[in-house]
Order: structure tokens, then C-alpha cells, then sequence
């Protein structure tokens, strides 16, 4: 699902400059001019989930970080870290459960968060054809030494509907439903103009 999501947005094997599995996902570093496009895998990455959920048990459900920021081939990189600190955010997982237990057929198949910086460059132009601007929602996330603002979209709830589950914060409903799910998270999108790059969690390429 992840390679045909990259596909649809025009991301080929050629554009990715590294590849790691974390274990659960997949992390790709890929040019920072691929990151309009990288939102437009996550958008497509949803219809695939949801097409995918219809039809196969258990159900896959998906978490995606994306930042951008200088990334090189070793040693200790902020940009790497920062997008860690989205994906495994508290206040990201808490407004998930929230969205998953709203009555939805269809909702919640991937939750993406985005760094300010990710954003602000992504929809600074005309760099994306499916992702849209006003479909995100601004998230305050605290995790560990990351306290920053980031923006989240979850397919199915516009974003009022997330800004109130953000106020609500982690208190669970008495009766909040359970999935049987394989989960992955996508480990964001990291670009750079050095060394670029850009991260993903999903599956791994061959």
C-alpha cells in the first residue's frame, strides 16, 4: 500500500535516498522537493487503507509523521528526532482514540501529523494536488523535549471536530469500541537541502 500511495503522488524507488524498518513501519529519507508530494501519498495511502479494510481481516490502520529538516548519512540529526517525538506524541495518540471511537465505518484508517515547518513549506506553493491546507487541524504536542505546535489530519472529521477532541484531551469514554488491527506507524518525512530528506512508515521497498 505504501509504494502504490508514493506511486500515485509520483514518488519513484529512484527518489529515496535511504530506507530503514524501525520494526513496525518504515522510515525513507527522500529530496525535501518530494515533500508536497509525500502529504499526496498520505492522502492516497488513506483510500488504499480504507479500499484494503473493506475487503481483508484484520484491519491496518496507520499513524504518519512528516518534518523536514537537514538529514545526513550519520551520527546525531534533530530533524530525525522531531519526527520521532510526532509520531509517538501523547496528544497524537490520545486525539486518534478519540477519532476511533466516534461511530465511523470508514474513519481513522491512517492519522497524519505534520511539523509547522512541514507544513508551512508544503503549502507555501502550488506543491501538492491532493492535500489540502484547510483539512488540517492545530495540535499543541509536549513529548519529552519537543513542545511545539503541530497540525494533524484524520480522514472523516473536518477540523472543528478535531480541535474539540484535542481540548478534550485523553479522558476515554466509558464504552469505547475495540478493533482487531495490525498496526504500523509511518515513520514521517524528513527533507533536507543537505543530503535532503523525507520519512515514511509502511512497508518496506524491494
Amino acid at each position: 500500500m505504501v509504494e502504490d500511495a508514493l506511486a500515485r503522488s509520483g514518488v519513484g524507488p529512484d527518489d529515496v535516498l535511504s530506507l530503514e524498518s524501525p520494526g513496525d513501519g518504515v522510515l525513507m529519507v527522500l529530496p525535501s522537493g518530494q515533500l508536497g508530494a509525500l502529504l499526496d501519498a498520505a492522502v492516497h495511502l488513506d483510500q488504499l487503507a480504507i479500499e484494503h479494510n473493506r475487503w481483508s481481516k484484520p484491519e491496518v490502520r496507520l499513524r504518519v509523521a512528516v518534518h523536514v529538516g537537514p538529514v545526513g548519512d550519520k551520527g546525531f540529526h534533530r530533524a530525525r528526532v522531531i519526527h520521532t517525538r510526532l509520531l509517538d506524541a501523547p496528544e497524537f495518540k490520545d486525539l486518534l482514540k478519540h477519532c476511533r471511537e466516534e461511530p465511523s465505518e470508514e474513519a481513522a484508517t491512517t492519522a497524519l501529523i505534520v511539523s509547522t515547518e512541514a507544513l508551512e513549506t508544503a503549502f507555501s506553493g502550488d506543491h501538492t494536488q491532493v492535500a489540502r491546507r484547510s483539512d488540517f487541524a492545530s495540535l499543541p504536542v509536549m513529548h519529552k523535549e519537543y513542545r511545539h505546535d503541530a497540525w494533524v489530519r484524520v480522514p472523516g472529521f473536518d477540523p472543528r471536530s478535531l480541535a474539540a477532541f484535542a481540548k478534550a484531551g485523553s479522558n476515554p469514554k466509558p464504552e469505547a469500541r475495540t478493533y482487531n488491527v495490525v498496526h504500523g506507524n509511518m515513520h514521517g518525512i524528513q527533507a533536507g537541502n543537505v543530503g535532503g530528506d523525507l520519512n515514511f512508515n509502511g512497508g518496506r521497498r524491494r
